[in-house]
């Protein structure tokens, strides 16, 4: 329920034991590893580790590419991520050579590809015959001859008869004939003189002539035609074997990206080792681990290795820590909200276990229907049992956090009557003929978590010791607001004057502290302890109030002449001008719109909690209308109306719900305390993308 305690470690060893150290490191997962500097050290001494990652880079690179051959060309499929056991992934790791797979893969990618270029060859070949099949003539009797050049190619089809007319009329000794036509071009195959071609391709070259060029055989273009057609049913015969070969290759595909996993392991405990310093026998790490997992690991360490030296210090002022929250497993979904915006600096505020009330009762009524509630309780609930061993951390706290949005969905449907839109008289009140009570409530729950984030921030800088500064920052606000409210009710509500009075007294006083103490953020000064000075203006801000209100004291016109004094001279220091003192305090008093708009932002949650359940009757409504109006038929499509109609509404209050539902954390909440920047602690261990250890998922559930 907290950030996490840092130490900063650094370990010596000597160098004969690198690597089973780095892989003692690995296996352990609780160091975070960093890179030395050198000018830190004894640089004339110390190095860089020359390490390089180019062979391990290269096996990366052959292995996603066979993945990827594989899956292109076999029906085989990874689902997701694969499960195996510890005994499964040592054999593949160990035991499995998977160069052979890669020579074979290679061989056959090789044939697919000269195989394919065939056949798109044959292809363009037995398209370009097409046109030609009624040739009867051999294809080699088309080149040219002694006396005659022949001319086979295609002309538009609206051209062809101007065109062959000219030919006729300009070159005599011609001969043509039409050989075929298709929807656009007419196949001619011209006969002329040699002495008259190059007029003749002058002549075609104006009705955009297209040559076509056969090969010299003595066949017929039909015969041309069945031998291509032979020639593509061997190579489709061809193309099954090789398809073959790749089906039985993919049954490694397992194998394959669990050997991905294991080398991009295998690289990350290369690339760590060049933030390394070391000596001619010694090397250096350093990183950052846990405070509570210092001690168990240093046992851990020691029983292993003799020859190494473990120095862990607390970080220092100018360190930037990385850092890992902690909290209970009933919060723990909610640290999704938390990294969506950032994680906390280190020495910062974890909001996890305070914005999780407020975003599961926020989320609970934008849903606003307690069927919904109970539908997205139910499918999440299903998902988390059945997918629990292939569930990845992140996976598990997204569902469990629908999961508890739609228990709390439940509840508010209850307290509305929202039943999937239908309504009932059990309720604590109607949201569409209450409207006032609901948004009340709205605006109710706004205040209390504005004012949860002012109190968080007063106890950060309680926690800073400048206690008077928690005061003046956040309290004065806090005063300031909460006696107007109580002004505005007695006004209202016509309540005694004493109550009146008293939230004035009180409302003048926390104004003029908000003017003469607030934007301390570049001024500091006498504001983390009580001084004569703060006691002095908070005595004068009292007599301000008993001017304002006309009671009757020696100090009230005197008081408020050197509470504007002292505002001249004293306060903000670090801004020069009397002017602009007293701008700048009077301007501090405007925050107090922030302050209602921030409130008036939660009447979002009235506008969703309302939306989704009118939707919900509107679909109902269609859905009774026509089952009523189309008999038999009718009953089918109300229930697709009802089917299709609830779950997109359903969906679409989902993804309403949790996004407006942060949004009022992040603006809202965490504009009033949260300081987000940190780094997330990394720990160098074994990761995994594609695989699934069992046994492993099995012992941390046991954790």
């Amino acid at each position: 329920m907290s950030i996490v305690r840092m130490k900063k470690l650094q370990l010596f060893a000597h160098k004969e034991i690198k690597q089973q150290l780095l892989s003692f490191l690995q296996q352990q997962g609780v160091i975070q590893l960093r890179p030395l500097e050198p000018d830190q050290l004894q640089k004339e001494l110390l190095t860089y580790s020359p390490v390089s990652s180019q062979e391990i880079d290269e096996t990366l690179h052959t292995l996603k590419h066979m993945v990827a051959f594989l899956q292109k060309h076999s029906q085989v499929r990874i689902p997701g991520q694969i499960m195996l056991d510890h005994q499964q992934w040592t054999d593949i790791t160990q035991r499995f050579n998977f160069q052979e797979c890669f020579y074979r893969c290679r061989k056959t990618e090789d044939e697919l590809g000269k195989l394919e270029n065939k056949k798109q060859q044959l292809g363009i070949q037995q398209q370009q015959l097409v046109p030609w099949l009624e040739v009867e003539t051999r294809l080699q009797d088309l080149q040219d001859g002694v006396y005659v050049a022949y001319l086979a190619g295609s002309v538009k089809k609206k051209k062809q008869a101007e065109c062959l007319k000219e030919l006729t009329e300009t070159i005599p000794a011609l001969y043509h004939e039409i050989v075929s036509q298709d929807k656009n071009k007419s196949y001619v195959v011209i006969a002329i003189l040699h002495e008259d071609r190059g007029k003749t391709s002058d002549l075609l070259k104006k009705y955009d002539f297209s040559q076509s060029h056969f090969p010299k055989i003595k066949v017929t273009p039909k015969r041309l035609q069945a031998r291509l057609t032979q020639e593509l049913k061997r190579s489709n015969k061809i193309l099954d074997h090789l398809l073959q070969e790749i089906s039985l290759l993919s049954q490694n595909l397992p194998k394959l990206v669990a050997l991905i996993d294991y080398y991009q392991n295998v690289r990350e405990n290369k690339i760590v080792q060049k933030w390394f310093l070391e000596s001619s026998q010694t090397f250096i790490i350093s990183g950052w681990i846990p405070a509570k997992q210092e001690a168990p690991f240093q046992k851990e360490l020691y029983r292993h290795f003799q020859e190494v030296e473990l120095i862990t210090v607390d970080p220092g002022p100018d360190d930037n820590p990385p850092v890992e929250i902690e909290n209970k497993k009933m919060v723990k979904p909610f640290e999704v909200i938390t990294e969506l915006y950032g994680y906390p600096v280190y020495k910062g505020i974890d909001p996890t276990v305070y914005l999780a009330p407020f975003f599961a009762l926020f989320f609970g009524i934008c849903l606003g229907d307690a069927g919904y509630g109970l539908v997205v309780a139910i499918v999440t609930a299903a998902l988390s049992w059945k997918m629990r061993s292939r569930l990845t951390p992140n996976s598990w706290r997204f569902l469990n956090l629908f999961f508890i949005g739609g228990l709390c969905a439940i509840l508010a449907g209850l307290a509305m009557g929202s039943y999937f839109g239908v309504g009932t008289s059990f309720k604590l009140f109607d949201p569409l003929s209450q409207l006032t009570i609901f948004l009340g409530l709205a605006f109710t729950l706004g205040l209390i978590h504005v004012f949860t984030g002012l109190v968080l921030k007063m106890r950060d800088n309680i926690r800073d010791n400048s206690i008077w500064a928690g005061l003046w920052d956040q309290g004065s606000w806090m005063i300031l607001i909460v006696s107007l409210l109580v002004l505005g009710w007695a006004k209202t509500q016509d309540l005694s004057a004493t109550i009146a009075t008293g939230s004035s007294f009180i409302a003048i006083m926390s104004a003029a502290w908000v003017c003469l103490f607030q934007a301390r953020g570049e001024d500091k000064n006498s504001q983390a302890d009580l001084d004569c000075y703060q006691v002095f203006f908070l005595g004068l801000s009292l007599s301000l109030a008993c001017w304002f209100l006309k009671i009757k004291t020696p100090f009230g016109l005197v008081g408020t002449l050197l509470f504007l004094g002292l505002i001249f001279y004293f306060g903000r220091k670090n801004i020069k001008g009397i002017f602009a003192r007293v701008g700048l305090g009077l301007f501090n008093l405007y925050g107090i719109t922030s302050y209602l708009g921030d409130v008036l932002s939660y009447s979002r949650l009235v506008a969703l909690g309302l939306g989704g359940g009118v939707i919900a009757m509107v679909i109902n409504t269609m859905a009774g209308l026509t089952a009523n109006s189309i008999p038999v038929v009718g009953l089918i499509l109300a229930g697709l109306i009802l089917l299709f109609g609830h779950a997109f509404n359903l969906t679409m209050s989902l993804l309403s719900a949790f996004v407006h539902t942060s949004r009022l954390q992040y603006v809202e909440f965490f504009g009033k305390f949260y300081s987000s920047g940190g780094k997330k602690f990394k720990p160098f261990n074994w990761t995994y993308n594609n695989v699934i250890l069992v046994d492993k998922l099995q012992k941390t559930d046991a954790n």
